[in-house]
């Protein structure tokens, strides 16, 4: 029958014209009659006929029996989810185990640094200005810092490889710089789920501090705004007070943390000296000699640690990169450190090299003014090395702005040091003046990261992995050269 003739049909003639035409109605019926349940307007599907799919019967309309028959396949399916849920989280606790482990099992077998440092190490409950001391043996010793950042160990079941690869680079780097002195710029720790599989931001901590303890360095750490995540299991005072558990104890001689005073913002905040006698007749090799021949020293350099904090703004979880600055009652704290440390150094400016996680706004202020001078120095920035390797160039600071930099001018600040940026690792000199109407010159450089879970693919990139050594004249100045883990060394001091 054509379509033409199809649509011609009047209502009621339809199945009998089916039924002449030799085929069936298109429900599939010959009969010209419509169903009971179509001329009476009830259910189609009360006698259980279905099209498509039966019709859920509802509990309360179900005789004992066959409540009955859906408890048990309800705890049925139940019992499965759980069961799938226990498997998985049982593989994941044996991969973790397995994997964390494992690589305890590589720690253990970490020689230590070998380097007859030429600087004593004093207590700060030792010390004469209440802070960690180094003490050199002579007048013309070098103090050396090695600078980590973004270190980014997972510690959990999805990391294990990649925190291997980050322990061993972290073991390159720190044997062949043989550093005094080990400073890590924060985000030690990544402890995100979907990266590492566990909340647990102490994992990260143990195998880091058991990996320096091997290598036999002092090192100390600040905060970034991944070692203590909103949902982590531990916050950032109770990873303090770990850190100065461990601190205390024996079984991390020669780690170099403190809380730093309760009544300003963040923990970590502190300070750690470098000090040089006045003549080669001083000689200073234990906590008895230093007390009997302190007068004949004078102070160096000061490494001052702060906390950069973490995300604001209600930004909880940092998906909008909305990044704390340091605030001002710990600006005021280092100012006022810093005059009370010139006036015990007899009156002499004590230069300060300042490290801490996030950028301050002036490291992309001042690389704009370089690139849009088509990569050539300006009369206020001098380019030094590394490159700015994140899109665009960009840097990731605080939202607000502060006087670190500012202060830090009027304070014998010569270098700012950070990390959280990992593609960026370049070191620019930026010529400023302080309040006195002084020229004054202060780097701003970038960590070498060595993260290899953080960034989607960083693992497979190489350039921007290694460390920062940091060379501290006798005079107080400094110096500074990229260490990659892979690849050639910078030729010089910089």
């Amino acid at each position: 029958m054509r379509e033409e003739d199809e649509k011609k049909l009047r209502p009621g003639e339809e199945e009998t014209a089916f039924e002449e035409a030799g085929i069936s109605a298109p429900d599939g019926r010959t009969d010209a009659a419509p169903r009971e349940e179509e001329q009476s307007g009830g259910d189609y599907f009360a006698d259980g006929e279905k099209s498509g799919k039966k019709k859920k019967k509802r509990r309360r309309d179900m005789t004992p029996e066959e409540k009955k028959k859906r408890r048990k396949r309800d705890l049925i399916i139940a019992g499965s989810v759980l069961g799938l849920i226990a498997v998985f989280c049982s593989v994941c606790a044996i991969v973790s185990y397995v994997g964390y482990t494992g690589n305890f099992d590589y720690i253990a077998t970490v020689e230590a640094v070998e380097y007859d440092s030429p600087f004593t190490f004093i207590e700060a409950e030792d010390s004469d200005t209440g802070y960690y001391e180094f003490v050199a043996s002579s007048p013309d010793d070098e103090f050396r810092i090695l600078h980590l950042t973004d270190i980014h160990l997972g510690a959990g079941p999805f990391s294990a490889q990649k925190d291997r690869w980050a322990l061993d680079a972290v073991r390159t780097v720190v044997q062949r710089v043989k550093p005094d002195l080990v400073i890590v710029t924060g985000d030690l720790g990544f402890p995100v789920p979907y990266a590492s599989g566990t909340l647990n931001n102490r994992r990260e901590i143990d195998m880091f501090g058991t990996l320096m303890e091997e290598l036999g360095v002092y090192w100390t750490v600040c905060f970034g705004n991944h070692d203590t995540e909103i949902y982590s299991l531990y916050n950032r005072e109770e990873i303090s007070d770990y850190f100065e558990e461990m601190d205390a104890s024996d079984e991390w001689d020669k780690f170099l943390y403190r809380e730093g005073p309760e009544d300003i913002a963040g923990f970590g905040n502190d300070i750690i000296l470098v000090r040089h006698p006045d003549s080669e007749d001083v000689q200073i090799v234990d906590t008895a000699s230093y007390a009997e021949n302190v007068e004949n020293t004078h102070l160096t350099q000061a490494m001052v640690m702060f906390d950069s904090h973490s995300y604001t703004d209600g930004d909880y979880f940092g998906i909008a990169w909305k990044y704390d600055n340091i605030h001002q009652d710990q600006i005021d704290w280092y100012a006022e450190e810093m005059d009370r440390l010139a006036e015990y150094n007899d009156g002499a400016v004590v230069k300060s090299l300042l490290f801490f996680h996030i950028p301050l706004r002036e490291y992309g202020k001042y690389w704009e003014e370089y690139k849009n001078n088509g990569h050539q120095n300006t009369e206020n920035v001098t380019y030094v090395f590394g490159k700015a390797g994140e899109s665009g160039e960009k840097s990731f600071p605080g939202v607000d702005e502060d006087l670190v930099f500012e202060t830090a001018a009027e304070k014998g600040g010569q270098g700012i040091f950070c990390g959280h940026d990992h593609y960026n690792t370049y070191a620019i000199d930026v010529k400023t003046r302080n309040s006195a109407g002084e020229d004054v010159v202060i780097r701003l450089e970038y960590g070498m990261s060595i993260d290899y879970i953080a960034y989607a693919g960083i693992s497979k990139n190489i350039e921007q992995r290694g460390g920062t050594e940091i060379k501290i004249s006798p005079d107080g100045s400094f110096q500074s050269r990229q260490r990659p883990y892979q690849g050639e060394d910078n030729a010089a001091f910089m």
